[in-house]
């Protein structure tokens, strides 16, 4: 895999400073999760990653300032999971399409809905996290169009565009139902929700 670009951890030039901003990632997190972003505090995260509050205005010198690192990170490595797929050229396209999406499937089983809609929410307020929320969003449907095109020759540009953001949509709704905040089918477990709808995302590139 390719080496992750991190905004984050790379604000430290020495790997002792790169243990400390990773331990206040780690704590932005679990205070994300469990209390929101409003209580994501510069001395909450200080007391929760066990560093001074000073350690965490010398890299981030206003909380919009980390909660904004913070989330472009997440988006940044969810862009190096992309690229080596893009990277597989010698490889089935409906393979490598159905592999992106296992692995988006694979995060909801592992990573708490709440995360999903902080940054959602987040990104209405901060330009910088929106703009790249964006982009990337504007690359996934590249992504799974030129697939889609390789996989159907016949088909014309406007028909792997409208097919791509339906497709990303299932994909990307799978938060809203099959994440662990999901309003129903909550006695269905994740694994089998995610199951379900893999199914629909295969329906539909298969067409």
């Amino acid at each position: 895999m390719a080496d992750v670009k991190n905004s984050f951890l790379d604000r430290a030039r020495y790997a002792k400073g790169r243990k400390t901003l990773q331990a206040i990632l780690d704590a932005t997190y679990e205070l994300i999760i469990s209390d929101g972003p409003t209580a994501a505090s510069q001395q909450a995260i200080a007391d929760r990653a066990k560093v001074t509050q000073s350690a965490v205005r010398h890299y981030f010198k206003t909380k919009e300032d980390l909660l904004e690192a913070f989330f472009i990170t997440a988006i940044e490595r969810w862009k190096v999971v992309l690229n080596d797929k893009l990277a597989e050229t010698d490889r089935d396209p409906r393979e490598r399409l159905l592999e992106w999406t296992e692995i988006h499937f694979d995060n909801l089983r592992r990573v708490d809905a709440v995360f999903y809609f902080e940054i959602s929410a987040f990104s209405q307020r901060n330009a910088a996290l929106g703009a790249a929320r964006e982009e990337w969003f504007q690359t996934l449907l590249q992504f799974i169009q030129q697939l889609l095109g390789e996989m159907h020759p016949q088909w014309d540009v406007q028909q792997c565009h409208d097919t791509s953001l339906q497709a990303l949509t299932l994909v990307l709704g799978s938060w809203f139902t099959a994440g662990s905040a999901r309003p129903a089918c909550v006695q269905r477990s994740r694994e089998e929700l995610a199951a379900l709808l893999r199914r629909g995302v295969e329906r539909l590139i298969d067409a």
